[in-house]
């Protein structure tokens, strides 16, 4: 999963929207495993990725999101702040219970400040907090994302009946994605075991014109690893060994034969490879 910071500027809109404020109260996540104090005076605003909370004066919005990483570097790895036109301020620094950074961007508006705290639970994954402001508000928005976060209590995550079906109907399965067109093909294929583990493979091929050339496109790749389901059902995660981390979006397609994961067509066949 490539982390961008776009779902929280859209969730900043979101949470800016004129709610009504409320005292202080703890917030849950059950799916999660999570709960937070929202502070008084503050406006929130949920959906099933997480949270948004503004404070009374609207010049700071903290977004709470849950994620799957083991540690930091994990993290690191698959975060993409320049996609987001975001520029590292501080490096990062571990935090109890995780670890901090501070990022910035330039607008019209003035320089948006992200301070984002990257929380661990003891159950796996965890929480990412994103407190953002302008920058005259930096100091405030920086004592904001701490409270937060220091504020947030882990349990282990309610799983549903979704995510068991979900489990039980790729247990032990062989996906394999197909795609060709215009001369190009590409070939993805995860294998996922009974035992929590998986490996994936893939090849693509093709050709590319350009400056009056015609050059062949080529590459494969493998990998493994641990999976699992999110505790709501509606995502296929994989934890590869190197420690990055891919997130599948499931969706239903009309052949039981099939699922959609990010919208792609997988054909569902049994496998013999961790039998």
């Amino acid at each position: 999963m490539k982390l961008a910071f776009s779902a929280c500027l859209m969730m900043l809109v979101i949470a800016s929207s004129g709610l009504a404020q409320t005292g202080e109260r703890r917030l849950t996540h059950k799916t999660d495993g999570y709960d937070l104090l929202l502070p008084g005076g503050w406006n929130s605003e949920s959906n099933a990725e997480g949270f948004a909370l503004v404070n009374p004066a609207k010049t700071i919005v903290v977004v709470v999101k849950g994620h799957s990483y083991q540690n930091f570097a994990s993290f690191a790895d698959d975060a993409d702040l320049a996609q987001d036109g975001l520029q590292l301020v501080s490096e990062p620094r571990e935090i109890q219970g995780g670890n901090h950074f501070r990022a910035a961007r330039r607008m019209p508006e003035g320089v948006l400040v992200v301070d984002t705290f990257v929380m661990f639970s003891p159950h796996g994954g965890g929480v990412v907090v994103a407190a953002l402001s302008d920058e005259k508000d930096a100091e405030a928005n920086l004592k904001a994302g701490v409270d937060i976060a220091a504020s947030i209590r882990f349990a282990r995550p309610q799983v549903s009946p979704a995510a068991g079906q979900a489990r039980a109907r790729l247990s032990g399965k062989h996906l394999i994605y197909l795609y060709t067109a215009s001369g190009y093909s590409e070939r993805k294929e995860i294998i996922l075991c009974a035992s929590g583990t998986f490996y994936q493979s893939t090849n693509q091929s093709g050709l590319s014109s350009g400056g009056g050339s015609v050059a062949s496109l080529a590459g494969s790749g493998a990998a493994s690893g641990s999976w699992s389901i999110s505790p709501d059902g509606s995502r296929l995660i994989l934890r590869f060994q190197n420690g990055g981390t891919s997130e599948y979006q499931i969706s239903a397609r009309e052949s039981s034969g099939e699922i959609g994961l990010n919208g792609q067509r997988f054909f569902i066949k049994d496998q013999n490879r961790c039998q």
